[in-house]
This record gives structure tokens, C-alpha cells and sequence, in this order.
């Protein structure tokens, strides 16, 4: 019975005043360690939103026509510009007007640079070109010619652009060029 008495006098002892060291828990619940988790999580995820957006703005800024301002505070834009090469037709054109004025016109055709298909094409077809603006002028009387405003000379390159370009297969002439222009 020794060992009983042992047993029973060890557990005296400890009832008396010593505590048994009891097992504690985790420091937080698991709860709250989700929600800090969380928390930090959001936190991290927009730390890096911002840090993308910030470097982002720096490395792609708008390009845009860049403007310089005048002496006038206006701003000045200026249109991009179109490369066009140009076909000289050599021989002006001479032609007599309904009212029985003549006109002489020596023309350039531009169409965009490096279309060798279209340059190809124009050079195959140029008696066509000339007899659709000469018949285009002996339709016009010599008063289609007297407007101040240059607008007459709009309308009919814009005429010749229609009728030309209704012909062309393999692109179209951007502008007409009038390098001489006389009524007479």
C-alpha cells in the first residue's frame, strides 16, 4: 500500500495550494486569424493595384499631337501628312468651251507613294485620263471659270476624281494638281 498512500499524499499535496500547469489554447482564435488574414490580404492586393497603376501612368503616357501654343494663345494642330507621289501628264490640255472660249490646263495626278500597282496602271491608261477630261471640258462654258472664290477649280478637280477613279482597278488618285490654268 505504499504506492497507493503515494498516490493519495501526492494528490493532498496539490489540492493544498501548488496548481497543475494546465494546457493553454492558441494565443487568438482562428476566427480572428481568418479576418486578420483577410484584412491583410486586401491590404497587399491594393498595395499592388497601386504600385501597377502608378508605373503604368509613368511608362504609357497618350500620344497625341503635340500643340505649341502662339503668340495669340491659340493651339495649333497640324494634320498628318499623306506622302503621295505624282504623274506629270506632259502635254497640256487645250479646249474649246460651249461658249466658244479656250481653255488650256496642264494637270498632275498624285496618288499615295509606293503603289507601283496603281503608278502601272495610271501609265497604261492615260489616253483614257485625257479623253474623260477633255470631254468633261467641252461640256463647261467659260463662266464655270470666272468664280473669285477658287471653288470652281474644287468642283472640277472633284469631277475629275469620280470620273478618273470609276476607271482605276488598283487603288484610286488622291488629288489633282493644276500646274497652268488659262482662259482665253
Amino acid at each position: 500500500m505504499s504506492d497507493q498512500e503515494n498516490i493519495v499524499d501526492e494528490e493532498l499535496d496539490l489540492d493544498e495550494g501548488s496548481q497543475i500547469p494546465q494546457k493553454k489554447g492558441p494565443f487568438l482564435s482562428p476566427l480572428i486569424i481568418r479576418i486578420l488574414l483577410i484584412v491583410a490580404l486586401f491590404i497587399v492586393i491594393t498595395l499592388i493595384a497601386i504600385i501597377v497603376f502608378i508605373v503604368g501612368s509613368k511608362f504609357v503616357s497618350p500620344v497625341g499631337i503635340r500643340t505649341r501654343v502662339d503668340e495669340w494663345g491659340e493651339d495649333v494642330h497640324r494634320p498628318k501628312t499623306m506622302h503621295l507621289e505624282y504623274i506629270v501628264l506632259e502635254n497640256p490640255f487645250r479646249q474649246q468651251l460651249l461658249d466658244g472660249k479656250m481653255i488650256q490646263l496642264k494637270i498632275t495626278l498624285a496618288y499615295k507613294a509606293k503603289d507601283k500597282k496603281l503608278q502601272q496602271e495610271i501609265s497604261s491608261i492615260i489616253p483614257e485620263i485625257r479623253d474623260i477630261i477633255i470631254k468633261h471640258l467641252s461640256r463647261l462654258r467659260s463662266d464655270d471659270f470666272t468664280d473669285i472664290s477658287g471653288t470652281s477649280l474644287e468642283k472640277l478637280e472633284d469631277d475629275f476624281l469620280k470620273q478618273i477613279n470609276r476607271i482605276l482597278n488598283n487603288g484610286k488618285i488622291e488629288r489633282i494638281l493644276f500646274q497652268e490654268y488659262t482662259l482665253m
